[in-house]
């Protein structure tokens, strides 16, 4: 039965092969009960661990969520979050900030090295957050699992045509009922981009140059009071420092009309605290309680000068968000039952303060945001016979926010999973749920986040709306898996999204400038069907391996109040991640290769009368890992050799369906090479 898995792993069970056993085959076990685990789970999930996190060189958790299948990570003009900010990404169960409209994502400060693995979850379950939309995404961790283990990893080479490096040590050790994990991570990367765009024959070209350096300090120490209590501190500090410089130089007919000169200096700090307690009531009732502290907060400023009109521009801007909050659980089996339940509390505050000048004229707008949310849940995995089991639950959310003016909103979101094994190694899995998509505090700040004088369909101005409702959608999925007596894994996933009150981000031309903010623009549904394969052919060839993913999908989108009709914005049509890797264990050398191609989008005139389109690229990589001996081993990495650029065509039609405006953007293509020595003592 399925508590066979859920019950030794509450009762921290879990048992590590012995030091002396090699590196390779403590990996292989730890990818296999990364897939028993999966198999057993009353819940759907995608679970990525151990060295599929590090092999392909991916410098961050945002780069390595982009061969998750169904996980669309906007490229190009439209860089950002997973699922355009859809999909939730909770770190240790917490959810955090991935997304901002300034600069970057809190994902891209996660080093892969600190990384335990990634699960995804594509419809959510009550006892995570009901902002579950697009999905779960909760990336666990390293813990200290170790007597004493020394890792340094050092990597160098050029990044995007550029040069870089990281560095990454950890230390973990038990003594007695204390055990702790201390590890930092330094990177310093520099990467080089040129982006040509054509206005109507207008050409304007771009060289970019991205400087980004942060530091991470990460600790977990692990309290094991008795048999019965056990409690964790764990500590996540991080700061960065970034600059991007940008040439651009405009020509019309031969005549140069623009030659700006623009710089983009940020720096920021981020902290994330947590207190975590287990305590066992008796054999078989869990309580657990969890504190939790986490800030980001961001200093920038932006200049630029025009040689040609002698405008100038600058922007100051400074951003902190900042939550703390409280959550307690109690599971407890009975008979057929495990039931569990809880309590949450989030306290959310977001200032903006954003001070501008052009050619000497200034303005200024400081805005603060304060969020407070309670939830409450209860969730029932029940067994039927030996074959089905079902896990139905109910979560109960209220949120209260002052964002200029003040209002709550409540929300039930039940869900229903159930998983029916057919035979021992295939199973069906059915699920239903409702989830909501509340908007982010910075989406509704009214504060503005000026493009300063590259302004353009593109790149407009951008700025958030306070009178944003938010999004509510019941989710539908059936999944049939069949797992491979070598902990390989075939499934075929079905699913269909039904949306209100759709959240879309709307460029406009107010007269003078374009101008992005984010407006409920209808209902909307998205429907597809995911396919994923990882298989080992050792009947063929000892130590080679297969995997693959492939997402194809459709959307639409319908606002009856203006009668538009169109699709969901910038969604690919399909997704495809696929890849090859093969061990020759005699020498400890392994190698592989992974593709993955996005197909872009054809989108019709949305309701500001802008169409957007962007062509299909692709991206393969490379690697090959050589263990030099029981300490060291030595990777390479070519990332992006085939260095496809990225062209988005973006027209704008006048009020009466007139073509006013062209603009194709042409992003090139740059290629990594990266070299990493590691070493385990």
């Amino acid at each position: 039965m399925i508590y066979r898995f859920f019950i030794p792993s509450l009762f921290f069970s879990f048992s590590y092969a012995q030091e002396t056993i090699s590196m390779e085959k403590i990996q292989i076990e730890a990818n296999a009960a990364a897939i028993e685990s999966r198999k057993e789970d009353s819940i759907s999930k995608r679970i990525v661990t151990g060295s599929q996190l590090t092999q392909y060189g991916d410098l961050n958790a945002l780069e390595i969520l982009k061969r998750t299948a169904g996980v669309s990570i906007p490229e190009g003009t439209k860089k950002g979050a997973p699922g355009k900010g859809y999909t939730k990404v909770l770190v240790d169960g917490e959810e955090v900030t991935v997304s901002s409209r300034r600069r970057g994502s809190a994902l891209e400060q996660i080093s892969p090295d600190m990384i335990e693995r990634i699960e995804v979850m594509s419809n959510g379950s009550a006892e995570y957050t009901a902002e579950a939309m697009g999905g779960i995404v909760n990336i666990i961790l390293k813990k200290p699992k170790s007597d004493g283990k020394v890792v340094v990893r050092l990597t160098g080479g050029v990044y995007h045509d550029a040069p870089m490096g990281t560095a990454f040590a950890s230390y973990e050790k038990k003594e007695g009922k204390l055990s702790y994990l201390i590890a930092t991570t330094y990177s310093d990367t520099q990467r080089d981009d040129a982006y040509v765009n054509d206005t109507n024959g207008t050409i304007q070209t771009s060289d970019e140059d991205i400087k980004s350096r942060f530091l991470n300090l990460n600790t977990k120490f692990i309290y094991t009071a008795d048999t019965q209590n056990k409690y964790t501190f764990s500590t996540d500090l991080g700061i960065n420092d970034e600059s991007n410089t940008i040439h651009d130089v405009t020509t019309a007919s031969g005549t140069m009309s623009k030659n700006i000169y623009e710089t983009d200096k940020n720096n920021g700090f981020f902290y994330m605290l947590k207190a975590l307690g287990e305590h066992h009531i008796s054999q078989s009732t869990l309580a657990d309680w969890k504190l939790i502290s986490h800030a980001r907060e961001q200093e920038g400023e932006k200049n630029s000068l025009d040689t040609v009109s002698l405008d100038t521009l600058n922007q100051q801007d400074d951003s902190l968000f900042r939550v703390y909050g409280v959550n307690a659980n109690l599971s407890s089996v009975f008979g057929h039952h495990f039931l569990k339940g809880g309590v949450e509390y989030r306290h959310m505050t977001q200032r903006d303060d954003v001070r501008n000048d052009v050619n000497g004229t200034q303005t200024s707008n400081s805005v603060t945001m304060d969020q407070d949310k309670y939830a409450v849940y209860i969730q029932d995995e029940m067994s039927v016979g030996d074959t089905i089991v079902l896990t139905p639950g109910l979560r109960y959310e209220k949120t209260s926010r002052d964002v200029g003016n003040i209002g709550s909103i409540d929300y039930l979101a039940p869900s229903l999973h159930v998983l029916y094994k057919i035979t021992p190694d295939d199973q069906l899995r059915l699920s239903v749920a409702k989830s909501v998509k509340l908007p982010r505090l910075d989406e509704m700040s009214s504060t503005v986040d000026s493009s300063l004088g590259d302004n353009d369909i593109n790149n407009p101005d951008i700025t958030g709306n306070p009178n944003l409702q938010e999004e509510t959608a019941i989710g539908y999925e059936m999944r049939l898996e069949h797992y491979f007596s070598d902990k390989g894994i075939v499934s075929l996933n079905a699913f269909y999204r039904d949306m209100k009150n759709k959240i879309e981000k709307w460029t406009r031309f107010d007269g003078t400038r374009y101008v992005q903010r984010p407006e409920n623009s209808g209902e909307a549904q998205m429907w597809g069907a995911e396919v994923e394969v990882k298989k080992q052919l050792a009947e063929w060839v000892e130590g080679l391996g297969i995997w693959g993913n492939a997402t194809i999908q459709n959307t639409a989108l319908q606002n009856t109040a203006s009668g538009f009709s169109g699709v969901i914005a910038q969604t690919p049509a399909y997704l495809l991640n696929f890849g090859v890797d093969h061990t020759y264990a005699p020498y400890g050398f392994s190698y592989g290769a992974a593709y993955r191609y996005n197909s872009g989008f054809d989108d019709p005139i949305d309701q500001s009368g802008i169409v957007k389109s962007q062509n299909g690229y692709g991206v393969l990589d490379v690697y090959a890992t050589k263990r030099l001996d029981s300490t060291f081993k030595l990777s390479l990495n070519l990332k992006n050799i085939t260095r496809e650029p990225i062209e988005t065509t973006s027209s704008r039609y006048d009020t009466i369906g007139n073509l006013f405006q062209t603009q194709i953007d042409k992003e090139s293509s740059r290629a990594s090479v990266l070299l990493t020595l590691e070493g385990k003592w």
